[in-house]
């Protein structure tokens, strides 16, 4: 064979080379396809404005939720938020550790002045049922819209971090609207969708489209509609509502019936599981007023809050599975309102550090006694009820020292936690709550 020349070596090196760079550069526009051409692709600086946009309607949308929640007087609907918040949560969330990858911050405002207005506005509902049109016939079917085609125009091996948190928030998102539409739909039957409400899901079209939609990407209209008679400025609920099923509200708590007899202190037990929307809406309340909080803290009482809602439907399950009515159940509604005056660290502080960190010896002198009792389906019930609170305790050692600095609280953390707790001990575990009257 005959020796290859340098300078043909250099040559062949260097048409390599420049091969190479053509095709990178071809790769940096466009993604392989494996049914034909290669198309085109979102880039990576579209990419991060797309994802920040997705993630700040999903985040917002999460914090609205949250402090809706004690208004909403619908029972399933007021659990399905708790849902669904907390499954927002864990799609921000996903978007969140993308976009730390590929940006500095993670989180950005968006810069389309249109998107902001329409997540600021979408608060000022006339109604839980004008909040969930607005939210789930409008502005989920553009993040679905969104998120399918974003699954396919990007690359989907250089990006695939994001085609798998696209995917997952297409599973929920999709589960969601199927949850939602049966609930929708009973009140509509029941005459509860008013005209106002209508009006109001109409109007969150209007800015949805002058934002082009989530993505961006659509049809601009010219022109941002103007706000109907409907809309109401939302305000933080003092008082916590319930539909028309509830009969017994305010009513004061009474000692339960000693733990020896079993069957009567087992029934006022999940009697009061069934009363735990009150926690959820509590941590919601909290959620809401303190939005610059640290997202991790967000994340945490999305979490805390759906746990309060899955164990008031324990307590639902239990009592229907024993023949009993829990709408008839007694509400202690007074308890929000008498939490939802006092900041909301203190709210949090007892919350956490009073209801929650006191609850462990009871709960478990209560595995014992369902153990004893072959009431295995009560001791499951409780034993995962020590698992969550647990976790609740673990959020209040971490988050209170945080959100003391963020409100410039001078006491120490010890101190703060002994006021509040005398605070609790004084008024809640005596009963003799003392709500202030504006």
């Amino acid at each position: 064979m005959k020796p290859r020349s340098p300078s043909s070596i250099i040559s062949r090196r260097l048409v390599a080379k420049t091969k190479i760079k053509t095709v990178a550069r071809s790769l940096s526009t466009r993604a392989t396809s494996k049914d034909g051409p290669a198309k085109i692709a979102i880039d990576i600086d579209a990419n991060r404005r797309l994802l920040n946009r997705y993630r700040f309607v999903q985040h917002e949308s999460m914090r609205i939720l949250a402090g809706w929640l004690p208004q909403a007087a619908d029972f399933e609907l007021k659990c399905e938020m708790g849902r669904s918040l907390w499954e927002n949560a864990v799609q921000v969330n996903a978007l969140y550790l993308r976009l730390r990858e590929i940006q500095s911050p993670a989180f950005q405002k968006p810069t389309d002045s249109a998107l902001v207005t329409l997540m600021e506005e979408l608060r000022h509902a006339p109604d839980e049922f004008g909040l969930i049109l607005g939210i789930y016939h409008v502005i989920v079917p553009s993040l679905i819209a969104a998120l399918a085609s974003h699954e396919t125009a990007t690359f989907p091996n250089s990006d695939q971090p994001s085609v798998y948190a696209i995917q997952h928030a297409l599973l929920d998102l999709r589960a969601q609207q199927k949850r939602i539409e049966p609930l929708l739909a009973a009140a509509a039957r029941a005459g509860k969708i008013t005209a106002a409400a209508r009006t109001w899901e109409k109007y969150i079209g209007a800015l949805l489209a002058h934002a082009a939609g989530v993505s961006g990407l659509e049809a601009r209209s010219k022109k941002a509609p103007r706000p109907p008679k409907s809309r109401t400025p939302f305000t933080p609920p003092r008082e916590a509502a319930r539909d028309s099923r509830f009969t017994n509200r305010a009513a004061d708590m009474e000692p339960m019936p000693v733990e020896e007899n079993y069957r009567e202190h087992t029934v006022e037990e999940f009697e009061r599981y069934s009363t735990e929307m009150l926690a959820a809406e509590t941590v919601g309340l909290v959620m809401y007023l303190v939005p610059h909080m640290p997202w991790e803290f967000q994340f945490d009482t999305a979490r805390h809050l759906y746990d309060e809602v899955r164990h008031c439907l324990m307590g639902y399950e239990w009592m229907r599975g024993h023949n009993m009515d829990p709408f008839q159940s007694p509400q202690y509604l007074h308890i929000y309102k008498w939490r939802s005056q006092f900041p909301p660290v203190m709210q949090y502080c007892m919350l956490t550090m009073g209801n929650e960190v006191h609850a462990f010896p009871y709960r478990h002198r209560r595995v014992e006694a369902h153990q004893k009792s072959g009431d295995q389906l009560s001791e499951q019930f409780v034993r995962y009820d020590i698992a969550d609170e647990t976790q609740h305790v673990r959020f209040g050692n971490r988050w209170l020292p945080e959100l003391l600095k963020h409100v410039g609280e001078k006491r120490s953390l010890k101190q703060y936690v002994a006021d509040a707790l005398d605070v609790w001990r004084g008024q809640y575990l005596t009963g003799k709550l003392s709500i202030n009257v504006e």
